[in-house]
């Protein structure tokens, strides 16, 4: 009888803590508190009152969004309008109805600040954004130190544009709250640029039980359509504390020296039908022209770049790994191997021209999927 009521005891203080946390954690609001706290800072707040002085004027505006699948949206979002810098947009309309608003949505699922610098002038700055929301604090949480100098150098190219875009710092995070934010926030305190943490004003909600963490997120990494407009409320609370703020007269240009390198300043990047080599046997394009793929029975492809260090996405899988190398400048040739966190391919090259050739060494015929395919090339640094 013991046994059994201890049992019966055990089982009923279960589901009495269930019932109690399911009706402690509620729908998620932006209280002050919050709100408050997601602001990391304000920063220097002169380029973001110049944006809203020119949307008062009733121009055109553009805010872009560059980072990787959180800011992309994906399946995530079920509504592509819940995206957090489509929501921005949007305040922006109906804040500014003389004003005509676009947006640029460049997030790309599983990229990081590395491939961001290498792009970051192609996808964002040729559109000429008046504001740039720069989100890379999940898919920089790794144990890299090029990271610091890649998101930099993503900051600093977005800064030192002539038309002067104001530059907003994004902070997401994981299941347990981690993400890069402690690196990119020392950054941001560099540049004095404004910060906003989605980690700092929902995890503390989350971790006493007060929201479900499955209430704004759709797996361990991705907000959901909740997430998105919970973190557009955060970021639109900064746009609102300057909305009313007089124009400035003037906004600084100059940049602090880099606080660690200004390496990925300068960048050049080839994607898919751009991306043409210097010599070719065997390679052929695949059936959508995106990517160079090696033949079945092995062959040889050259491509030609300049800077100090190479970036290079292609795919590779575990059966081709022991067929394909690569040589830098004629160089003893270095296996190429699956590369999960895109990663430089080579690094420390003296400035100038380079090239890097690319075997692969079928015996037989390769079985179908069993090929390397490259789509991109990048480099950083200076050309002489």
């Amino acid at each position: 009888m013991g046994r059994f009521c201890s049992a019966w005891l055990a089982t009923l203080l279960c589901v009495v803590s269930y019932s109690f946390a399911d009706l402690q954690a509620a729908e998620p609001v932006t209280t002050p508190a919050i709100r408050e706290r997601g602001l990391v800072s304000p920063g220097d707040t002169a380029r973001l009152a110049a944006v809203m002085a020119k949307a008062r004027r009733g121009e055109e505006i553009c805010v872009a969004a560059i980072g990787g699948s959180i800011t992309a949206g994906g399946l995530q979002t079920k509504d592509p309008k819940n995206r957090y810098v489509a929501r921005v947009a949007a305040w922006l309309t109906q804040t500014f109805p003389q004003a005509k608003v676009r947006f640029v949505n460049a997030g790309i699922g599983g990229t990081n600040s590395l491939y961001g610098s290498m792009r970051v002038r192609r996808d964002v700055l040729s559109k000429q954004p008046d504001l740039v929301i720069v989100e890379y604090a999940v898919n920089d949480n790794h144990p890299v130190p090029m990271f610091w100098s890649t998101y930099e150098g993503v900051l600093r190219q977005i800064l030192r544009e002539p038309q002067q875009p104001a530059v907003v710092q994004l902070f997401f995070m994981q299941r347990k709250g981690e993400n890069a934010q402690e690196t990119q926030h020392m950054l941001g305190r560099h540049y004095d640029l404004p910060m906003v943490s989605f980690r700092d004003a929902w995890w503390p909600e989350i971790y006493a039980g007060r929201v479900h963490w499955e209430t704004m997120y759709a797996d361990v990494v991705h907000p959901n359509d909740t997430g998105h407009i919970l973190a557009s409320e955060l970021l639109i609370a900064l746009l609102q504390r300057v909305k009313d703020q007089p124009a400035p007269a003037a906004v600084r240009t100059t940049l602090p020296a880099p606080m660690i390198s200004d390496l990925f300043v300068d960048c050049r990047f080839a994607q898919y039908a751009d991306l043409q080599p210097t010599a070719n046997s065997g390679w052929k394009r695949t059936a959508d022209g995106n990517r160079w793929e090696s033949p079945a029975t092995g062959g040889t492809i050259e491509f030609g770049f300049e800077g100090e260090l190479l970036f290079l996405g292609y795919e590779i899988d575990a059966a081709s790994e022991p067929l394909a190398t690569y040589r830098i400048d004629g160089g003893s040739p270095r296996p190429l191997k699956r590369n999960p966190n895109r990663l430089p391919l080579a690094e420390g090259l003296t400035p100038g021209p380079h090239r890097i050739l690319i075997e692969y060494t079928a015996s037989q015929p390769a079985t179908a999927g069993s090929r390397v395919q490259v789509w991109s090339m990048g480099a950083a640094g200076k050309t002489r």
